[in-house]
């Protein structure tokens, strides 16, 4: 049987979870989500959480808070999901897309800095894979940040959290993020005006005056659940870096990884590396034959939709890097089956 890309990592605690609240009669927007909010805010070092329908839903909102405009431009990677696209698009802004670096595969400083003009308003700062990028030196920059921590919540940059860096942090609980809890999302703030801002415009109904709102609230539901698997994250953290490890002792050094800088502390969210001997499209292909669903980390680069944009480093890093499972739910056939693919493309490596 196919070893799947991944697969959430549900228990008992989380059937569990749901029954309360649904016992409770309050399954909307309640008690479960307030704790959540807390919660996270504290982890992640902001005074505030918004909680949110989706990680989508909080990048459009923290561009309304930064009041992003029709015609400002936001500088975004083009090497990432398309959500930060559609969210620079839902307030008619212009998506401007920089350029990776090879070292962490986030961001790249210098190039952002290069693509800034009069109109750049804001920059969206995804963390990718659970690896966190050089944050600082874009922050340096004075141009108001988004930080998108989708992938990497409980990860550290010098021992400080990710989503403290950013003007505005976000995060997303989709079904295949670190925090799994099928869908929702949250914005982290330390200004009190920017909280109630977001609290105002998540929710459109019995308002004092008729202003565009959305509806974009989280239920007890889904808070319930994204609670559960954060009080997991420490042990999901350790399975994944034990699988790893198992990984690595067959890669070796050959396997090229996402930066080692000890001050930059992954997650361990996904295993991406790349294979010097063979692009990504014959390792998935080697992989499928052996029964393991290896992907490219990111579906196709943004700027290859559009005309006349070349990102070097973002179309080397697609046509090179895969994503192996790396996941807490994992079993112990599952993760022989992927030892036997890498041991494959390794062994292909040294004859």
């Amino acid at each position: 049987m196919m070893v799947p890309h991944y697969r959430p990592s549900f228990s008992e605690k989380e059937l569990k979870a749901v029954q309360t609240v649904i016992a409770s009669g309050y399954i909307a927007q309640n008690g479960q989500v307030l704790q959540l909010e807390s919660v996270l805010s504290g982890f992640v070092g902001k005074k505030f959480g918004i909680a949110v329908s989706s990680g989508t839903s909080a990048l459009i909102l923290a561009l309304k808070a930064l009041q992003i405009k029709p015609g400002d431009e936001v500088i975004i990677p083009s090497y990432t999901c398309s959500a930060l696209w559609h969210a620079v698009k839902a307030v008619n802004a212009v998506p401007i897309f920089a350029d990776i670096e090879t070292e962490s595969y986030n961001l790249d400083s210098a190039d952002v800095k290069n693509r800034i003009s009069h109109k750049t308003k804001a920059v969206i700062f995804p963390h990718m894979f659970g690896q966190p990028g050089y944050i600082q030196e874009v922050v340096s920059l004075g141009i108001p940040l988004i930080e998108d921590i989708a992938q990497a919540i409980g990860a550290t940059i010098n021992n400080r959290p990710v989503g403290s860096f950013g003007a505005i942090s976000i995060v997303s609980f989709y079904a295949t993020k670190v925090i799994g809890a099928g869908e929702g999302g949250m914005l982290f703030t330390d200004e009190p005006a920017a909280d109630s801002y977001l609290r105002d415009l998540r929710e459109y109904d019995e308002k004092d005056n008729l202003i565009p709102r959305m509806n974009a609230k989280m239920s007890d539901l889904t808070a319930a659940i994204a609670l559960s698997q954060f009080k997991k994250l420490p042990e999901f953290t350790e399975i994944r870096r034990r699988i790893l490890e198992e990984y690595k002792n067959i890669l070796g050094e050959y396997m090229i990884l996402p930066a080692q800088n000890p001050n930059l502390r992954s997650n361990l969210f996904r295993c991406v590396a790349i294979h010097p001997d063979h692009n990504a499209d014959q390792l998935i292909q080697t992989a499928k034959a052996e029964e393991v669903n290896v992907r490219k980390p990111v579906f196709k680069p943004l700027h290859s939709y559009l005309p006349g944009i070349t990102l070097k480093n973002t179309e080397d890093a697609w046509q090179k890097q895969i994503s192996i499972p790396l996941f807490p739910d994992l079993n112990a056939s599952e993760i022989e089956t992927v030892l036997n693919f890498l041991q494959k493309i390794m062994g292909n490596h040294n004859d």
